[in-house]
């Protein structure tokens, strides 16, 4: 037994250090990201902000006018239902260049436009490496999910990274079961901070305690994390050998050679979707529509409030951007048990499937986690110098 507990301390030391500033960085990331739009808005109320009133433009007015004012870009995504109070978004890709075959270089990818006064309100680069006002939340944003580093790169890199903090969750928590009896008694303090410690013991009670208050939150943070970057090569072949995947439109169809310019724009295939709706029996108003220049789908969203909320997706018509054809709808949570478990990973990570508290819970837990990172540098280093002194 002592042989292995001093294993783990070892591999809980060495794996808490070599993650240490992934960790740091990951969870304060983590903790802003959690509250996007709110601090988004507060930062850029003349992007994300719009006129008190009623709605006075169309969404797919905004379209074409966007598209009008720079031939260059498409718009890929489109807010089809406006928020009291709030800009309505849309997402620009650029169309290929024929003079060179390649895009063209747009200097941004967002659009913000007011449904009252009709205004369009700025543009922005989502991703871009620069950290003023308009941009330092989605750069945050990028820092939580790529380190800006190449997608080749940042998937598996970030992917393995999050399957050791797994493992180290369940090594860390082993480390807090007490050898002396008794056993529970002496577990229940290990939650607790001891009053009136001196300075290391205040700093190891924090590790210890605050790790294990937060234990399962980490460890699903650690779990959705590693599914978001690597889960459909590792996660999805297992779900596939105990259950079945649903396939979706894009996955029946494939990737093609180049981007797929749309024959038909939004404004002639929404009747299509809203009429495929109706037929399915939804009552929820189109939300939002995308389009997806790989292989040539438009996806319209009929959004509720609930679903909205808790960030699990909307009721999903997908049609073809060529003739219109219906190929296929989905619904969030429903379907196999493979298909479930899938549609879980994103609301849970970012904590939006709570609602409030659990954003909240989130955000405590991105703090927790910088915090255990660098409680745990400083008990190294002091047991280190300690080691050496005694040397």
């Amino acid at each position: 037994m002592k042989g292995w507990r001093q294993a783990a301390t070892r591999a809980h030391r060495y794996v808490g250090l070599a993650l240490a500033l992934f960790l740091t960085v990951a969870g304060l990331s983590g903790a802003v990201i959690a509250f996007t739009d709110e601090i988004d808005g507060w930062l850029n109320p003349h992007l994300r902000r719009a006129a008190v009133g009623a709605p006075t433009a169309d969404p797919l007015d905004f379209v074409d006018r966007i598209e009008a004012a720079d031939p260059r870009g498409m718009v890929t995504f489109a807010s089809l239902a406006f928020q009291p109070g709030r800009s309505a978004l849309y997402f620009v890709k650029p169309r290929i260049d024929p003079a060179t075959g390649r895009p063209y270089r747009l200097r941004y990818n967002q659009v913000f436009a007011d449904p009252v006064t009709g205004a369009i309100l700025g543009r922005r680069q989502w991703g871009a490496f620069a950290f003023d006002r308009e941009h330092l939340l989605p750069a945050i944003y990028e820092i939580h999910y790529s380190l800006f580093l190449p997608e080749a790169l940042s998937g598996w890199f970030l992917g393995l990274l999050a399957a050791a903090w797994a493992i180290d969750c369940f090594v860390g928590a082993s480390l807090t079961l007490p050898r002396a009896r008794p056993r529970l008694g002496n577990w229940l303090r290990a939650w607790t901070l001891k009053p009136r410690a001196g300075p290391y013991r205040r700093t190891l009670d924090l590790h210890r305690a605050g790790g294990l208050w937060l234990w399962l939150v980490l460890l699903l943070l650690a779990l959705t994390g590693f599914y978001l970057r690597v889960g459909d090569d590792t996660v999805r072949p297992l779900l596939l050998t105990v259950s079945s995947l649903t396939p979706s439109p894009y996955e029946q169809r494939g990737e093609a050679a180049g981007p797929v310019v749309p024959v038909l724009p939004l404004r002639a295939v929404l009747p299509f979707a809203t009429a495929e709706r109706d037929r399915l029996g939804w009552t929820a108003p189109a939300t939002s529509s995308s389009y997806d220049l790989h292989t040539g789908i438009y996806a319209v969203a009929f959004q509720t409030t609930a679903y909205a909320e808790c960030a699990i997706g909307a009721p999903t018509v997908f049609v073809d951007g060529g003739d219109g054809r219906i190929l296929g709808h989905s619904e969030p949570l429903t379907g196999t048990a493979a298909d479930i478990v899938v549609d879980l990973p994103r609301p849970l990570h970012g904590g939006k499937l709570g609602g409030l508290p659990g954003r909240i819970l989130v955000a405590t837990a991105g703090l927790g986690t910088a915090m255990l990172s660098i409680t745990g540098i400083v008990l190294w280093v002091r047991k280190r110098r300690a080691r050496r002194r005694v040397a």
